[in-house]
């Protein structure tokens, strides 16, 4: 399997009479074929504060053009509230071949 990121974008559960966005993509694979997982992490903000978030996806779900995985947690306390949040990443992937990875500079 290639290495690939996965787009998500969802809304969390509402808290304090609000909801946040929980946009973005997961970091590359980590383990092997339908053994592996992704890190992802991310800032959502609204009307003047900020909630960060991390974490670990599920397992791959098989679908019909590829799979997705689960993602859930709970958006840091900011404000005296949190929010949780549980969903899917999108099936779409990006793949990103060994040979970019060999030239990337840290």
């Amino acid at each position: 399997m290639y290495p690939h990121i996965h787009r998500y974008k969802f809304e969390s559960k509402t808290a304090n009479r609000h909801n946040h966005r929980i946009i973005g993509y997961t970091d590359n694979i980590i383990g092997i074929e339908i053994f592996h997982i992704h890190a992802y992490y991310g800032i959502s903000s609204y009307n003047g504060h900020t909630h960060y978030f991390s974490g670990f996806t599920g397992l791959p779900i098989k679908t019909e053009n590829g799979h997705i995985h689960r993602i859930e947690g709970i958006l840091e306390l900011a404000s005296n509230h949190e929010h949780i949040y549980r969903n899917y990443t999108d099936e779409d992937i990006e793949y990103i071949y060994y040979n970019i990875l060999d030239h990337a500079y840290i």
